[in-house]
């Protein structure tokens, strides 16, 4: 990753990831993106503070709908003088596995677009989830504490919010396993027993057992997230793993 690129953050949240990295990669400026513009706004404020000297502009972005960057962004890299400098797109974690693979594959050329609009040397630098043994990642997705539980039923007290439905989460379980044929974990809830859940104009009956399939988390060898990456318009990628082999890391360059 050059130094003095222009961090492009993808789904920054309390932008803790990047910043722990600003004092070795020495970026030139640092655009945060998330779905949250008022979140970014509080996660920047301490930032600036620590690093005065870097320049920093949040933009409020749901970017699984699409990934560009707004004109003000724009103009505001030309008022830095950076519309030249290399970027890199920063995706840690391992948030694109939520992502089904074509899907992932838009957004990844989407990545490579805003790549290609800076100078030479940008690249995406992004956190992947591979592929391990169900005994490994099923307990994950359904914790003895029961935490995954907890967020997966407050999914149905979203619903409710947003809808005006009487979803009861406790009358659901959680259900999570690994789809070894999609390589993926997937994410349910499962009505205990008979019972109709209704809303302002209508009402659904749903049958004891019967799912709502919430979310799914899909896990990727190293040999075919490269391909993808190619596929999307990078170059060959450089890839580092932990001693596991349970998690990757990839930079593509642009």
């Amino acid at each position: 990753v050059p130094a003095g690129a222009v961090w492009i953050d993808l789904g920054a949240g309390s932008c803790a990831k990047a910043a722990s990295l600003f004092g070795a990669m020495r970026p030139a400026a640092y655009v945060p993106v998330d779905i949250s513009a008022a979140y970014l706004t509080q996660a920047l404020a301490p930032l600036r503070r620590e690093h005065p000297g870097l320049p920093m502009l949040g933009i409020g972005l749901d970017f699984s709908g699409g990934l560009a960057l707004p004109a003000d962004a724009v103009c505001w890299l030309a008022a830095q003088r950076l519309q030249a400098a290399p970027r890199c797109v920063f995706y840690p974690g391992s948030s694109i596995g939520n992502f089904a693979p074509e899907e992932a594959l838009r957004l990844l050329r989407e990545s490579h677009a805003v790549c290609r609009e800076g100078g030479a040397g940008s690249g995406l630098l992004i956190g992947v989830d591979r592929v391990k043994a169900r005994e490994v990642l099923e307990p994950a997705y359904d914790d003895a504490l029961g935490v995954t539980a907890a967020f997966n039923r407050n999914l149905l007290l979203h619903v409710n919010r947003q809808l005006g439905s009487d979803f009861d989460p406790a009358a659901w379980d959680h259900v999570a396993f690994y789809n070894r044929i999609e390589s993926r974990i997937e994410m349910h809830l499962s009505a205990r027993s008979p019972q109709t859940v209704s809303w302002p104009g209508g009402s659904r009956r749903f049958a004891a057992g019967e799912r709502i399939h919430t979310e799914h988390s899909y896990k990727w060898e190293p040999a075919a997230f490269a391909d993808l990456l190619q596929r999307a318009g990078f170059a060959t990628p450089l890839h580092w793993t932990d001693a596991r082999g349970w998690f990757s890391v990839f930079w593509a360059p642009a």
